[in-house]
């Protein structure tokens, strides 16, 4: 089974891939990955955080395989970084595609993301030994969701006594009881 953090970091990449199709094999790399610097423009991802929103939500009816499924949704939040020449087209471009490509949306929703929120593009040049590099930087906000099953007993009679009148009542009815 993969992890959380490994199933949203692929997703993040995913959703980025899918919002910049438009370019010819966008480069999107992800932050402390020690690897070495892409010579044209490229995208960094950096998960800034993941927080469980709330408490699990569990079903009450077992599937077919008496399995039973919980629910916890995540707020995700992760920082794009678009560098190189081409970084104030390729952000303008990610911001306006991710919620508004169907090929973006369909993403997301493979990946279990989904757009909540979005930061307006920074532009944070950065000098590099002895000339300028373009820097630009959005924060977005998805919503995540695991989905874990869990083998469960399931129930077949539930007994109600009255023991004031001795009354019986079982769900389903005229079940017998032993």
């Amino acid at each position: 089974m993969t992890g959380v953090y490994t199933s949203v970091r692929s997703g993040l990449r995913n959703v980025a891939l899918a919002a910049l199709s438009e370019y010819t094999s966008p480069q999107v790399i992800f932050s402390n990955s020690s690897g070495t610097e892409p010579s044209g423009s490229y995208v960094v991802v950096n998960i800034l955080n993941i927080v469980q929103i709330g408490h699990r939500s569990t079903s009450t009816l077992l599937d077919l395989n008496k399995n039973q499924a919980t629910f916890v949704s995540y707020e995700v939040q992760a920082q794009y970084s678009f560098i190189g020449s081409e970084s104030g087209d390729m952000a303008q471009s990610f911001t306006q595609r991710i919620n508004n490509i169907q090929s973006s949306l369909n993403a997301q929703t493979t990946n279990k993301l989904g757009v909540m929120r979005k930061s307006s593009i920074r532009r944070s040049p950065q000098l590099r030994d002895t000339k300028w590099v373009e820097y630009h930087n959005i924060d977005v906000t998805f919503s995540y969701t695991v989905v874990t099953q869990e083998v469960s007993d399931e129930i077949d009679v539930v007994i109600i006594q009255n023991q004031a009148t001795n009354y019986t009542f079982t769900v389903p009815p005229g079940q017998v009881i032993p």
